[in-house]
């Protein structure tokens, strides 16, 4: 540390008094009225970039989106991305979800996860090889100065996964010359957060230099999810009429009390851990951000699949972004150059304690069918239990993402702009595979193949693709009509060419009342962690599984369409919206299927529906009610209120098909055909309220896909209705510095979220958490 210290004032040294160019030097600015009145968020038109990829008001776009801003995220004490889109209109979310992807979310009948592009400053970060977008504490989400949320697919101008929809997290960039804050959250169930950011801005006319530095630490000592005994109760998750034995002798398996079905539960941790930095000069940008997270790797798991008994499993994920860019303005145009880099490791010392789990059962399907003897069933399982779960299991992942886009934005005339841009994406890497008997540690060498120090009980599987993306858009911005229309072009070394066409517009009726309509297409490229966690099953006596490169090979395609009215005028903004979409080859979990012809002939994993996969249509509805003031005065003093209230409902019905000639559902998974929100605050003088609830009914759970080819005994097919109820309490003890009470499911509701994987390991519902509760102050100079 020492010698870092007296290198930097070394070079500070001689550098300083060699530049002779004194325009360069960044020369601190005077504090002046607009650095020191305070800012009125909710007065302020809100802006978005994720529509058309410029900077627009949301009343002007043609599209859905939902914006909350850095006041917003204060005022209703969200922490993570999942708390921002639990509040965002239509959005169903899980907290806990799973081990795999963190908090879960579902948006327009999607996995959000997997469908909607996650990007922070406009720049994707989900890494290629992953599943779904890891959701936790980790992402950004205090040091936003906004989040946006597009509704409906967005590849013509984002590229693949952008099928459901975009949440963009833009970061904040602040006028003051110096910026700080800082939140202390201390709750129940050990729960403690510290946040930190430091920014400023120095020099002045082209040398502004803009600067931020942020982390953050969020820890849960334990996760409230065990108030249903029978939930998890062992005996309900056993396949093939198999008895209480299966797992009675399993050493991995431990009982609550000897002989018993209720296992052994311990607490059950969430930590996050995030550090970044953001550097704006001369129209240079430079973001990094190392995010790691860790959860525990029994999150909405059955207790047959999983021991709930070992409180240090756990998956310890890692992803570290880099990008630079270079913006350069002119009268008529605007070119954005950008290049970023994400890192993402799984820690080889994740690990598992499993006791039967969907693959143990997918074997034992295949290699013990038709075995009436004990003795040969017995020999079975124990030649499954010493190849896939003695003992503890590690898991592990390694991958690299480099991506460059170069975006054009040409104003044509007063009327009419152009916007250019390319994509080329390539990444590699192993997605996270289990099961290995010890840690390994996996390399990417140059040449895209993996170096890993042992591969059993099978080898590890490299994934590589290279892709380019090419799109043009045209907008027309007239008196009262808007439009806007965009071609892309997507190409995949692996898989070919797709189209992506959008159409938009909008037209106003008058000053307040406006029309519109849109549609849409997305896709996503075949899933590298699918293609990597399926695999084939051989019946050789001796159980051998193999990795299967085959299958879950098929690119998905969306197709949206919207048409909607919206008004708004002064502090009032009503919105009806109809949307439809169809969703094709839609990738399934927890597939057997048998595969004629091939010496291994039997194929478990991930496979591509085939044709339509989903159909959904709904109605929303959003009123909003901002800037509601109302003056109280008497003989000693004026006391002003003032506040916000937004409703929302939908209503959505779907199907979905699952191939192999099965009937469609009747109605798409975990999806709720009424969903209504209610969220209103008020201020008087220093004291604000928040409240918010939400209620939605019934869902179909994905348990029945696997309810014939497992054989499961207990099945729960749909998960009841439920409401939650959420408050927050601020007290300002000066204008930058507050204290705060926070309660999220104020009745202690026990309700379900969405299924964690959808395969045969799940819970019979996905348990949510009980009551939290936070107490913290907040310091904020903005």
């Amino acid at each position: 540390m020492k010698f870092h210290l007296l290198l930097i004032l070394f070079i500070s040294a001689f550098s300083l008094p060699a530049q002779n160019d004194s325009s360069l030097l960044l020369v601190p600015e005077h504090l002046t009225s607009k650095d020191v009145l305070t800012r009125n968020y909710d007065k302020e038109k809100t802006k978005a970039i994720s529509g058309t990829r410029s900077l627009e008001d949301v009343d002007r776009l043609p599209f859905t989106i939902w914006v909350v801003t850095s006041e917003d995220i204060l005022r209703n004490g969200f922490v993570t991305l999942g708390d921002v889109l639990r509040a965002a209109p239509g959005i169903r979310v899980s907290q806990p979800g799973n081990a795999t992807e963190g908090e879960t979310f579902l948006m327009r009948g999607l996995s959000g996860n997997q469908y909607v592009k996650i990007l922070i400053n406009d720049i994707p970060v989900k890494p290629n090889i992953a599943l779904g977008m890891p959701i936790g504490a980790q992402i950004p989400i205090r040091q936003a100065e906004r989040i946006e949320v597009l509704y409906g697919p967005a590849s013509s101008i984002y590229g693949g996964d952008a099928c459901a929809g975009v949440v963009n997290i833009i970061l904040k960039e602040t006028e003051r010359p110096i910026f700080t804050q800082a939140d202390l959250a201390f709750g129940n169930n050990g729960y403690n957060s510290l946040d930190l950011m430091l920014g400023g801005k120095l020099g002045k006319d082209k040398n502004v230099f803009r600067f931020s530095l942020y982390g953050s630490s969020t820890v849960r000592e334990k996760t409230d999810i065990y108030y249903d005994r029978n939930l998890f109760n062992t005996k309900n998750y056993l396949p093939f009429k198999l008895d209480t034995n299966l797992y009675l002798n399993n050493r991995n398996y431990r009982p609550d009390q000897p002989g018993d079905s209720i296992p052994k539960t311990a607490a059950i941790p969430w930590e996050s851990r995030l550090l970044g930095i953001n550097l704006n000069w001369r129209g240079i940008h430079f973001t990094y951000n190392r995010m790691a997270r860790f959860d525990h790797t029994a999150l909405g798991i059955s207790p047959l699949a999983v021991s709930y008994s070992n409180p240090s499993n756990r998956l310890a994920e890692r992803m570290e972004t880099f990008s630079l860019g270079f913006t350069r303005t002119r009268a008529k145009w605007v070119t954005h150059n950008t290049i970023s880099a994400m890192r993402y490791r799984v820690d080889n010392t994740s690990t598992t304690t499993f006791v039967f789990d969907r693959l143990s059962a997918a074997a034992y399907r295949v290699i013990g069918a038709g075995v009436n003897s004990d003795s040969q069933r017995t020999a079975i399982l124990r030649d499954i239990y010493r190849t896939l779960a003695s003992d503890e299991r590690y898991t592990v992942a390694s991958g690299l993402d480099l991506r460059f886009e170069s975006l054009l934005n040409a104003s044509l005339t007063s009327k009419l702009s152009l916007d250019v841009g390319v994509q080329v994406n390539t990444g590699a890497g192993t997605p996270a595979l289990s099961y290995y008997e010890v840690p390994i540690d996996i390399r990417i060498r140059i040449d895209g193949t993996a170096a890993p120090g042992m591969v059993k009980p099978f080898t590890t599987d490299v994934q590589n693709d290279l892709e380019g993306n090419f799109f043009t858009q045209l907008e027309w911005r007239g008196k009262r009509l808007y439009l806007v229309g965009c071609g892309a072009i997507d190409y995949s070394v692996n898989y070919g060419f797709i189209p992506a066409p959008r159409v938009a517009a909008m037209y106003h009726l008058d000053s307040a009342l406006a029309v519109r309509a849109n549609f849409a297409t997305g896709f996503r490229r075949p899933s590298m962690y699918a293609r990597a966690n399926t695999f084939f099953i051989v019946n050789l006596g001796n159980t051998s599984i193999n990795n299967s490169p085959e299958g879950a090979d098929a690119t998905e395609k969306i197709n949206s369409w919207e048409a909607g009215l919206r008004y708004s005028k002064n502090s009032v903004r009503v919105e009806g919206i109809f949307f439809s979409q169809k969703a094709y080859r839609l990738l399934r979990p927890g597939y057997l299927r048998q595969q004629p012809g091939f010496v291994a002939p039997w194929r478990y994993g991930w496979e591509n529906a085939p044709g339509l996969a989903q159909s959904m249509w709904g109605i929303q509805g959003l009123i909003t009610i901002e800037n509601q003031e109302v003056d109280l005065k008497n003989y000693r003093h004026k006391t002003t209120i003032k506040g916000r209230t937004e409703i929302f409902m939908q209503y959505a019905r779907g199907k979905e098909w699952l191939g192999d000639n099965r009937l469609a559902t009747v109605d798409v998974f975990n999806a709720p055909r009424w969903q209504f929100q209610f969220r209103t605050f008020f201020t008087v003088n220093k004291f604000e309220l928040m409240l918010a609830s939400n209620r939605q009914t019934s869902v179909l759970s994905k348990s029945i896909i696997y309810a014939a080819d497992f054989e499961r005994q207990v099945t729960l097919e749909r998960y009841p209705t439920f409401r939650s109820w959420d408050m927050m309490m601020r007290l300002y003890l000066s204008n930058h510095f507050l204290i705060y009470f926070n309660v999220q499911n104020i009745f202690n509701k026990h309700y379900a979220g969405l299924d964690a994987t959808g395969t045969p390991d799940d819970l019979l519902y996905n348990p949510q958490q009980g009551r939290l509760l936070r107490l913290g102050v907040n310091y904020n100079m903005n």
